[in-house]
């Protein structure tokens, strides 16, 4: 909206020079009125606030809508997005907007009454528009998930299923993967399974037709007017989990952030099963999560937590991505803005009060030697402690009132590359030598701060100025600590984005880990 009052400040100004007019309807504007109803439908499913909900509910209905109501709810989401622009970063992505006063400024109505007087009202709506880069396919998406929301959803949950199986459920989990936009109809063009999911926005998706949409009959699943999918001829088995269908769901694990082996199980089956209407609103929340700023930075690091990924943008352009481990649901990594202003090399691991209390002691009633096998040094205010001191105090019920340091090296919990971040919940950013923990697709681990599997790569990036790869190479194998000033700091954004778009316009989803969408309103009910 940068730039917008400037803009309407102009308008208003010509429309004083040319005189009042006689108040439109916002009949006579339908566009503008259809737009405002699809900007209120998309905060009212983000579950932002329960007025806004509610007014976009009187404005679209057929017994309450007016031009009160349309008025109404024009003013209450210039109210909204002013709140929105003054909060904090991470104040964005928790959505903390369910109490916003969301009152009317004199301004805001004057602007809308010359407006109407002018038929402009085109031009306030516009100014509403969120600056999504790829709002078009935003709104497509929506309007495709709502339309299944409208026909039946039966729950497909069954068996483990894997390719060659022949079972009855095999032709409604094919038609579901089709109406998601995984799998296509024989007379389309084959499916392309995507090489990379995480690319950014450039296209758009055809959306399927929904008047073929899964109903019962008597208790028992079949398709109205179904189109044979990709692979499928006059005489193919309906039921049989064909090769197409492995395509179909290799490509629908791959959007969710599962394992792509094209066996439904478990998690692909929730996938499955989960409701339009949760899917969009999954997605439009997550939408608004990724306004994060007015300005970026050229160069930043941004952490998705949900989606165990890091992405390094420098002049707006991506030049690393690397898989991450973050914090599981009780000790959560946090959603923060910070810098990078150190890379230290060959870092000790100072424990946590917290991890020595709740993870180390109670292995050491079972382990005495586990402290030595690790590397660590027993602290206290007058250096290393002997083991036989800690070990008596310990065993003899004295507790463990010392600090733990771990050595660099091999087994050393931060690998051989620490990011220091200014923060006060000393959280950062670290390689790790448990690289086998990257392969899960379910990587919520850490006590906290986040692994980096490209953790040599970043480093490198932010150490390009100073260090050649040959001397930091020399740094490394000399096991010695040494702290590394970043010439640039590099501004690091954690975000919470559960959804977005995909390159080919189609929706990604990952896990809410935190549950920070557990409980949301249906906009489509009162209350």
């Amino acid at each position: 909206m940068k730039g917008y009052r400037a803009v309407v400040g102009l308008w208003l100004l010509l429309c004083l020079v040319i005189g009042p007019a006689s108040a439109s309807s916002w009949q006579d504007e339908p566009e503008a009125r259809l737009q405002l109803h699809q900007q209120g439908l998309e905060l009212a499913l983000a579950d932002v606030h329960p007025k806004l909900t509610l007014w976009w509910q009187q404005a679209v209905s057929a017994d309450t809508a007016s031009d009160e109501a349309d008025d109404r709810l024009l003013l209450g989401m210039q109210a909204f997005w002013r709140h929105w622009a003054a909060l904090s970063f991470v104040d964005r992505q928790h959505l903390r907007t369910a109490g916003a006063s969301l009152a009317f400024r004199e301004q805001d109505q004057l602007e809308l009454q010359l407006a109407a007087e002018q038929r402009q009202r085109h031009v306030l709506v516009q100014g509403l528009a969120p600056g999504y880069p790829d709002h078009p396919q935003l709104q497509q998406q929506l309007a495709r998930l709502l339309a299944l929301n409208a026909g039946p959803w039966p729950v497909l949950r069954t068996a483990t299923l894997r390719p060659g199986d022949r079972v009855a459920v095999v032709s409604h989990i094919r038609e579901r993967l089709r109406l998601l936009g995984d799998m296509q109809a024989e007379d389309e063009s084959s499916l392309s399974v995507a090489s990379d999911e995480r690319e950014k926005p450039d296209g758009t998706y055809s959306s399927s037709p929904v008047d073929d949409a899964e109903v019962f009959d008597d208790g028992a699943l079949h398709q109205a007017g179904q189109t044979a999918p990709v692979g499928v001829g006059p005489s193919h088995d309906p039921d049989l989990f064909d090769e197409a269908m492995e395509q179909g769901i290799r490509h629908f694990q791959q959007r969710h952030g599962l394992r792509v082996d094209g066996v439904i199980g478990p998690q692909t089956f929730g996938w499955l099963d989960m409701a339009p209407q949760q899917r969009a609103q999954l997605l439009m929340r997550s939408m608004l999560r990724t306004l994060i700023g007015d300005n970026l930075p050229s160069s930043y690091l941004l952490v998705n937590i949900p989606e165990y990924r890091l992405r390094l943008y420098q002049e707006q352009v991506m030049v690393l991505e690397s898989d991450v481990i973050v914090g599981r649901d009780e000790r959560k990594t946090p959603i923060m803005h910070s810098k990078i202003t150190n890379v230290v090399l060959n870092p000790p691991w100072n424990v946590p009060r917290s991890i020595i209390k709740k993870d180390i002691v109670p292995k050491l009633y079972r382990d005495p030697g586990y402290i030595a096998r690790q590397g660590f040094e027993v602290l206290d205010g007058a250096g290393v402690v002997p083991a036989a001191e800690w070990q008596a105090r310990l065993y003899n019920g004295g507790g463990f009132p010392y600090r733990l340091r771990q050595k660099p090296g091999a087994l050393n919990a931060l690998g051989a590359y620490k990011f220091h971040l200014p923060n006060n919940d000393a959280i950062y950013l670290h390689d790790t030598p448990s690289r086998r923990l990257f392969s899960r697709d379910s990587r919520a681990l850490s006590s906290g701060c986040v692994r980096v599997e490209g953790a040599e790569q970043l480093a490198h990036w932010l150490l390009s100025e100073q260090w050649s790869p040959e001397r930091l190479a020399a740094l490394k194998a000399s096991r010695v600590t040494r702290w590394l000033r970043v010439a640039q700091p590099l501004p690091v954004f954690m975000v919470y984005w559960p959804g977005w778009l995909g390159g080919d316009g189609l929706p990604r989803y990952r896990s809410d880990i935190y549950e920070f969408d557990k409980t949301l309103h249906n906009p489509f009910t009162a209350g």
